[in-house]
């Protein structure tokens, strides 16, 4: 997340979301009645035989609904048009959607912004610093070294193997033992648990039998992926593919899983609760310490009450992807629950 400016005169924020985690987050803070402006698209018909085409607007509107989009990585937000621009291409008061996306930028105006939200918002700017992931792309003459954070690429390293033909085959031999040796060294000290090792041709394939044969201690889950080259490119090409997505969402649903056995455990302690009102009594009697919720829900007006309270008593908020094996559980709890400190 990435906040652009805050006018306190105006009650307005601009922010461009990086993730799909900011994406959850602005569902959350975006309510019935905000006001919110951003770049859309709009068919415009000269008569009614025309077919019409799309224009590009700048738009704002008086939110009346929100829908998270997970498939598609994006968040709806529908309303009254309020204003607009270009004018001849904007309808005041028709109903219009506007799409958000990873890159897109949202102005946000309230009537109040309230402390704990500006906080969270805060927080998750601190959030997409955190590195999420590390790819190591290598061929034969360097390897270059990344973290993934939510805003994107954060190149940290580059090395060089000194691997070159002229060299007799025992000294090739040492050379890339050494070069293998050298970039798992910086593998186990990249500051994420999973990296994935990639690259054009058999050099990952061949530093993943080095670690077999040699038995090296590794202090990451490792995932080995193709790539086209050992450059930002890349590390772009691997970031964008399946593997990536696949550790990623394996991740978050891990995670899930782990936060719904610790509310099952703690329940049958009586050291947890579900629905609103077994929530909403933890809260207000200051003994929650996690909040989980389904991510189906966080736009129902009561849910909204209570992650609002839980925010402004500092309580963690896990949204749950409520299509995954742990969000179905979490649904026959009335899709949201609360462990105790």
């Amino acid at each position: 997340m990435k906040i652009i400016r805050f006018n306190p005169v105006t009650s307005s924020l601009k922010v461009e979301p990086h993730s799909f985690d900011d994406l959850y987050l602005l569902a959350i803070v975006i309510s019935k009645g905000d006001v919110i402006e951003a770049r859309s698209t709009r068919r415009f018909r000269g008569n009614e035989r025309d077919e019409g085409e799309q224009k590009d607007i700048t738009v704002r509107i008086l939110v009346e609904k929100s829908e998270i989009d997970k498939n598609a990585g994006r968040i709806r937000f529908t309303g009254k048009i309020i204003s607009g621009h270009p004018e001849e291409f904007i309808n005041i008061g028709s109903y219009h959607t506007v799409n958000i996306g990873g890159g897109d930028i949202i102005d946000i105006q309230k009537k109040e912004w309230k402390d704990y939200v500006i906080k969270r918002l805060k927080q998750a700017v601190v959030d997409s610093r955190k590195p999420k992931l590390g790819i190591v792309v290598m061929d034969d003459e360097k390897a270059l070294f990344s973290y993934i954070k939510g805003y994107g690429i954060d190149i940290i390293s580059e090395i060089y193997s000194h691997l070159s033909k002229r060299l007799s085959e025992k000294d090739y031999a040492k050379t890339l033992s050494k070069y293998f040796d050298e970039v798992l060294g910086l593998v186990n000290s990249m500051k994420v648990d999973i990296v994935v090792i990639s690259g054009p041709g058999f050099m990952k394939d061949d530093i993943k039998k080095y670690i077999e044969s040699k038995h090296v201690e590794m202090n990451k889950r490792l995932a080995y992926a193709p790539a086209s080259d050992a450059e930002r490119s890349g590390i772009r090409e691997v970031m964008q593919g399946e593997v990536v997505a696949k550790l990623l969402s394996n991740e978050h649903v891990r995670k899930e899983f782990e936060y719904l056995n610790l509310f099952i455990t703690e329940l049958r302690m009586g050291r947890a609760h579900s629905g609103i009102d077994g929530v909403k009594s933890m809260i207000d009697d200051g003994t929650a310490n996690t909040v989980l919720v389904n991510d189906s829900v966080i736009n129902n007006d009561e849910i909204k009450t209570v992650l609002d309270s839980a925010d402004r008593h500092g309580i963690k908020i896990e949204i749950f992807n409520s299509e995954d094996d742990a969000g179905m559980q979490l649904a026959s709890f009335k899709n949201i629950a609360c462990i105790l400190k």
